[in-house]
């Protein structure tokens, strides 16, 4: 009898039980009935008995952590009650593009069934783009205060070493003109030149005219801008206003916060697309004509 008890209780300890590889929540204070049902509920069939008697018969007392686990295919129940006491819970991935708006990263965190909590109110450019690692239920505020955090570190980090005479007041300002330079390149160097005609316009007391804000201001492509727009008063449209539009229009990474950082002295007050990822650049209207012919031939090509 104590050796059938023996064989029996071994073998239960190594039958295969998994069909295929499993991610499992396990919440916080859930009891050992109510586990076995949610593991049914991934078609892993276990009997409460079997359960409970391999949970007792341990060298250690099972206390099943809370978290959320991967249970790879052909575990045994001893295999899934070590995942549950021992094993490292799954750590997850946010990731914040470079270019990012508001309105789509709001989306992003909604969407991301990993994270919990409702969302504070979101503001432009504020954010840090990067990768962003959290467990299961983490909170999308406690992230977004994370993502801040690192964006006014390398924010203070330029602000301080800025070139001298800049013409910036401040780094709001800083930012705001960052946001428009990565929404236009994301390249550093191209960066640096493109940071360039919008510093020379503003010294010479030049209007932007900068495609991505009035693109921004109503939220439409860039190649959808029309004439009406162009004629508009909406606050983001820098064909009609001077200077800086009244807040950032995404969310810049290192790259064109650095590009006014190491800003690049230049005669540029033009840029247009080469249809190829970079930009020309041009110090009179006359050969900014030409360059847009040179675009526009290159898009029919194409």
């Amino acid at each position: 009898m104590i050796f059938t008890s023996y064989y029996y209780i071994d073998y239960k300890k190594k039958l295969q039980i998994v069909p295929k590889n499993t991610y499992f929540l396990l919440e916080k204070n859930t009891n050992q009935k109510k586990i076995i049902k949610q593991l049914q509920l991934n078609d892993i069939f276990i009997q409460y008995v079997d359960w409970r008697i391999i949970s007792l018969i341990r060298k250690d007392i099972f206390i099943p952590k809370a978290g959320e686990y991967l249970i790879p295919k052909n575990s045994s129940i001893q295999d899934i009650q070590n995942i549950f006491q021992n094993e490292k819970t799954i750590t997850r991935i946010f990731k914040l593009v470079e270019g990012t708006t508001k309105k789509n990263l709001k989306k992003s965190l909604l969407e991301n069934r990993y994270l919990s909590g409702e969302i504070k109110l979101l503001k432009e450019g504020i954010y840090k783009p990067d990768t962003y690692y959290f467990k299961y239920g983490y909170s999308r505020n406690k992230l977004l205060e994370r993502m801040k955090l690192a964006q006014d570190k390398i924010l203070e980090n330029v602000w301080k070493n800025k070139p001298k005479n800049f013409i910036l007041k401040n780094k709001k300002d800083f930012l705001i003109l960052a946001s428009i330079v990565q929404s236009e390149t994301s390249d550093l160097n191209d960066s640096r030149l493109v940071a360039s005609v919008f510093i020379n316009r503003l010294k010479n007391n030049m209007k932007l005219q900068s495609d991505v804000t009035l693109a921004y201001g109503f939220n439409v492509n860039g190649q959808k801008i029309t004439k009406n727009m162009l004629k508009s008063d909406n606050p983001f449209n820098t064909y009609f206003y001077k200077g800086l539009p009244p807040t950032p229009i995404s969310y810049p990474g290192e790259n064109a916060l650095k590009s006014l950082k190491y800003l690049k002295k230049t005669n540029y007050f033009y840029f247009v697309s080469d249809g190829k990822g970079g930009h020309r650049f041009s110090q009179t209207y006359s050969l900014h004509r030409k360059n847009i012919k040179l675009w526009k031939d290159y898009i029919n090509k194409e």
